[in-house]
């Protein structure tokens, strides 16, 4: 049976799909390379959309058009090939690197600040934070209505804010290009 979404739905899983594919990286990166490449800013933006935001899309565009999974994706390079690269993608993405640098970097910009850099601090945010990601998970389902519906509208009113603080607000001049590669 096929259900046809809404228009309300079909927005919020715009908003889930921005929410999910803009992190911590995309927010937090974009201004350091602004900040060190001076003059050439757009130039620095372009490369950046490209690769943080054009990649992306293009794998998002090729899952849909073979049909949504990973199988029929890498079909051509063999069942073996194929697997391999799933689950390094898979590890990847989740718990080697993107999961724990989750907790990590928010834990860093939005309560070291406050309860400090130590060991314990960390250790209580982790597991108050992967107790509340855990209890998300368990519920695939209603991913939709929690992060398209709640969660995706906050972080785009936050990054507005942001920005226009930014904007009307700027913390200094432009400096000269960086010669940090």
């Amino acid at each position: 049976m096929t259900k046809r979404l809404t228009s309300k739905d079909i927005l919020a899983l715009g908003f889930m799909t921005f929410a999910l594919f803009v992190g911590a990286g995309n927010i937090i990166f974009p201004p350091m390379v602004g900040l060190q490449s001076g003059q050439h800013v757009w130039l620095a933006a372009a490369g950046f959309l490209i690769t943080a935001v054009g990649l992306p899309v293009i794998t998002v565009i090729a899952l849909a058009r073979v049909g949504g999974g990973i199988d029929a994706l890498s079909s051509p390079i063999g069942q073996k090939a194929g697997l391999l690269l799933a689950v390094i993608c898979y590890l990847a993405v989740g718990p080697l690197f993107a999961t724990p640098r989750t907790a990590t970097v928010s834990f860093a910009v939005g309560v070291a600040p406050f309860a400090g850099n130590g060991d314990l601090p960390l250790l209580i945010y982790s597991l108050i934070y992967f107790a509340l990601v855990v209890g998300i998970s368990l519920y695939p389902g209603r991913l939709l209505d929690t992060v398209g519906h709640v969660l995706a509208p906050l972080k785009i009113i936050a990054l507005a804010v942001l920005g226009i603080a930014a904007m009307l607000w700027p913390a200094g001049q432009p400096l000269p290009v960086s010669a940090q590669i």
